[in-house]
């Protein structure tokens, strides 16, 4: 029996890319479409699906499923998630999985009690420029790690570009938590090592008055095992897309707009040649194959929640303005 398939919230366009391969994986069944606001149907409509349902609770009545894919607004993401693990579904979300610390928790805690899995759209780790550089990191080619600074400025794309639900309040959640996700775990993946602590966080708006309570600007600071400082920019402004930079005490390895750079210890920047053996193309790819074919998975549940218990805490700080915040184990 092929994996059966819920598509629950399309409120971001990633909702796009789950529908189109739950359809094309021989092993996949898509077997109901809810979507339950009617304020903007522009991305259920560019995945030429129609809803089957218009509750998730009605779905939950009539279909036998077994994973439920969600691309809800952010702030209700993780009680979709939540609602799912107790109807005794897999879940995989778009990226944030939640907007909460007590969300992530008590998504954990149904995992543990039910025995069931979650996933999220960690796209970054199956980019073979991301696989290059950890392996150059794990073989030793920087020495021991210092520090790193990233940059994931995102256009804003007010009022046109974005949905609509992120300038309404309440419902984003916070730009450090949308944003930085990717680039905490990719510095957790690369490195091997953990997230400790947020030395301090800040978020702002001074460019947006029409929105005065979305967070325009988002930069974070944090340590990592063994003392290594990470700086973060993930701010909705114009820039480059992803940026890392990485030192060691042997040199340090650049990835500029896909390119990656690396710079020995008092030598010149050397190209390095990009090069990755993925099992998968795509977390969703990873996570139907490991429900589905019992493979094992790409990406380990456990990331997941580390990933997310770093940004939700380096968000909260920003949010409270507290400094010096050890983040919590999960």
């Amino acid at each position: 029996m092929p994996l059966r398939i819920a598509a629950v919230g399309f409120r971001h366009g990633h909702m796009v890319s789950f529908t189109k391969l739950a359809q094309e994986l021989d092993y996949c069944e898509l077997v109901g479409v809810v979507e339950e606001s009617d304020d903007d149907l522009s991305i259920l409509e560019r995945t030429g699906l129609e809803r089957t349902h218009d509750s998730f609770e009605d779905l939950l009545e009539d279909v036998d499923f077994d994973l439920v894919a969600t691309g809800e607004y952010y702030a209700r993401r993780g009680s979709v998630v939540i609602r799912a693990l107790e109807a005794g579904k897999h879940v995989i979300a778009d990226k944030p999985l939640c907007t909460s610390i007590n969300e992530l928790r008590e998504i954990k805690r149904l995992c543990e009690e039910r025995d069931l899995e979650v996933a999220m759209q960690l796209s970054m780790r199956f980019n073979p420029a991301y696989q290059t550089m950890r392996r150059m990191i794990h073989e030793g080619r920087l020495g021991a790690f210092l520090a790193a600074t990233t940059f994931g400025q995102h256009p804003l794309g007010y009022p046109d570009t974005r949905p609509g639900w992120y300038f309404e309040k309440g419902k984003h959640g916070g730009t450090i938590n949308d944003i930085f996700i990717h680039g905490a775990d990719m510095l957790r993946y690369c490195t091997g090592l953990e997230f400790e602590a947020v030395v301090a966080a800040e978020t702002w708006n001074e460019s947006l008055p029409e929105v005065p309570f979305f967070q325009v600007g988002g930069q974070c600071m944090l340590t990592m095992t063994g003392g290594p400082r990470v700086m973060a920019d993930v701010s909705y402004m114009p820039g480059r897309g992803w940026q890392f930079y990485v030192t060691g005490t042997e040199g340090y390895l650049a990835i500029e707009s896909g390119d990656l750079v690396l710079r020995a210890s008092g030598g010149e920047d050397t190209s390095v040649e990009i090069d990755a053996d993925l099992p998968f193309g795509s977390p969703f790819e990873d996570f139907a194959s490991h429900l589905e074919h019992g493979t094992e998975r790409f990406i380990p549940m456990e990331e997941v929640f580390r990933s997310q218990m770093v940004v939700l805490t380096a968000q909260q700080a920003a949010d409270t303005g507290d400094r010096d915040v050890s983040i919590p184990e999960i």
